[in-house]
C-alpha cells in the first residue's frame, strides 16, 4: 500500500505560511491515520538546528513522519534568478538532516520574456545538476517536479529528457498529477475552450512518467461538489498501478472553481477517496 502524506502548504489558507501550518497538517495526518506530512521551505521559521530538531520531534510525537521539503520557485521571474535558487537549495541541503528529512522537491523555471524554451530548459538542467551534486554528497535525494505555469519541465517528454541529461544518483522524479500541460488546474489553461476538462496530453504525460516516478503529488481541486471532477482519478490510479508504482503519494489541495471546500475537509475527503481507489482490485 502506498504511504499517504499531506502537503502542509494546502492548509495555508487557514494557518498562513508559518510552521503552524505544519503542526496543523501533522494533527490532521494523525487523525486520518496516514503516514505523515510534506513541507515547504517557506513554512520554516528559521534554519537554526535547535528549532528544526524541536519541530521534527514535535511532528514525530504525533506518530507521523516528515516526508519531503520543497524549494520555492518564482515561475514569473527570468532565468537570472537561478543562481539564487541554487544558493537557497544548498542552504536547505545543509539543514535538512536536522529535520530527519532526506528528500527535497525542486521544480523548473518559467519561460519568460525573450527566453526560448530550449534556453530555459538548459538553464534548468544546469540548476538541477548543480543542486544534485551538492545533495548527493549530503545523502539527500532531489525530486524533479513537473510544473506548468509556462515553465519547463511541464510535459512527459521534457521530464524524460531532463532525467536522461542530468547525471546524478541523487536525481528522482515526483509526478504531479495536476501540473503537466493539459491540466485545468495549471497556468496557461484556457478554461473558456475546455470547460475545465483535462486534455489528453495530461494523461499522456502521466502515462509516460509513471514508470519513472519515485513519488506522486496528487492534486485535488474539488471545484465542484462530490469527488474530484477536474482530474480523472480512477484513470490516474489505474495508470500508477499499471506502472507498479509503490512510492509515497502526497495530497495537495488547491481551491479552484466554485467548490470553496475548507482545506482541512478537502484533504480528508481526498485521502478517503484516494485510499478507496488504491484498495480497489
Amino acid at each position: 500500500m502506498n504511504p499517504i502524506y499531506l502537503q502542509a502548504l494546502s492548509l495555508n489558507s487557514i494557518h498562513g505560511n508559518t510552521d503552524g501550518t505544519i503542526h496543523a497538517a501533522a494533527d490532521l495526518a494523525a487523525e486520518l491515520g496516514i503516514a505523515g506530512v510534506d513541507i515547504e521551505d517557506r513554512l520554516l521559521a528559521s534554519y537554526e538546528p535547535s528549532y528544526l530538531q524541536e519541530l521534527a520531534h514535535s511532528i514525530e510525537s504525533r506518530g507521523v513522519q516528515l516526508g519531503y521539503c520543497g524549494l520555492i520557485v518564482n515561475f514569473q521571474s527570468p532565468i537570472t534568478v537561478v543562481q539564487s535558487e541554487i544558493e537557497s537549495a544548498i542552504e536547505l541541503i545543509k539543514v535538512l538532516p536536522h529535520l530527519g528529512i532526506s528528500k527535497m522537491r525542486v521544480a523548473g523555471n518559467g519561460v519568460v520574456g525573450s527566453q526560448t524554451e530550449e534556453f530555459t530548459f538548459n538553464a534548468v538542467k544546469n540548476k538541477v545538476q548543480t543542486i544534485c551534486d551538492h545533495a548527493a554528497d549530503a545523502g539527500i535525494d532531489v525530486y524533479l517536479h513537473n510544473h506548468n505555469h509556462g515553465s519547463v519541465p511541464s510535459t512527459g517528454a521534457q521530464i524524460v529528457r531532463m532525467l536522461d541529461e542530468v547525471n546524478s544518483p541523487a536525481l528522482k522524479h515526483v509526478l504531479d498529477t495536476g501540473q503537466f500541460q493539459g491540466s485545468p488546474g495549471s497556468g496557461g489553461f484556457d478554461h473558456s475552450l475546455h470547460a475545465n476538462q483535462a486534455q489528453p496530453e495530461l494523461y499522456e504525460s502521466i502515462e509516460t512518467c509513471a514508470p519513472l516516478a519515485s513519488m506522486v503529488r496528487a492534486k485535488f481541486y474539488f471545484a465542484e461538489p462530490g469527488d474530484e471532477q477536474w482530474l480523472d482519478y480512477p484513470r490516474i490510479v489505474r495508470t500508477l498501478k499499471n506502472a507498479d508504482f509503490e512510492g509515497p503519494i502526497s495530497i495537495v489541495y488547491e481551491n479552484k472553481g466554485d467548490g470553496n471546500r475548507p482545506a482541512d475537509e478537502a484533504l480528508s475527503d481526498a485521502a478517503d477517496y484516494l485510499n478507496k481507489l488504491l484498495n480497489e482490485e
